[in-house]
């Protein structure tokens, strides 16, 4: 294989990934009136705990400004929370809401038997293997991002 068709199929088949993530979790997060994206900003909140607007872009890779109206938008929803820090009023944390947890602990369990459903046949081998493979896929893209275009 040559390197244009290297290229080709790496684009043809983030593109192929990302709809099928899409089809995957569009679903459950429309169940709830909630975008992929907010159920993201939803979920890394749960996971890391509390967050400013700057921390949370960060972990997510999102432009701040962004982040900002999509958590206005949760806040609206009673999802979650701003806080100013009582130490440096600068500061605003931003948490989830007893409803925010409610409503992820639900969209992660729906989403585990999505995912156990499809996969209770494939071994452990396989999941390593995936893993292997995106890893090899992510530090290649790396390297290759990090090469100046002249």
């Amino acid at each position: 294989m040559n390197v244009s068709e290297f290229k080709n199929n790496i684009l043809d088949y983030t593109r192929k990934i990302t709809d099928n993530i899409s089809n995957a979790f569009s679903p459950i997060c429309e169940h709830y009136g909630l975008t992929m994206m907010q159920v993201r900003i939803l979920m890394e909140l749960h996971q890391s705990g509390f967050h400013t607007v700057g921390s949370l872009a960060g972990s997510i890779r999102m432009a701040g400004a962004n982040i900002s109206a999509m958590c206005k938008k949760l806040e609206n929803k009673k999802l979650l929370e701003r806080v100013r820090d009582q130490d440096d009023e600068r500061v605003v944390k931003i948490d989830l809401t007893e409803k925010g947890k409610e409503i992820v602990l639900e969209i992660d369990k729906a989403l585990n038997e999505k995912f156990s459903r499809q996969i209770r046949h494939e071994t452990e081998e396989s999941f390593d293997d995936i893993i292997l493979g995106l890893e090899k896929l992510n530090a290649l893209l790396q390297k290759i991002s990090q090469v100046n275009y002249e």
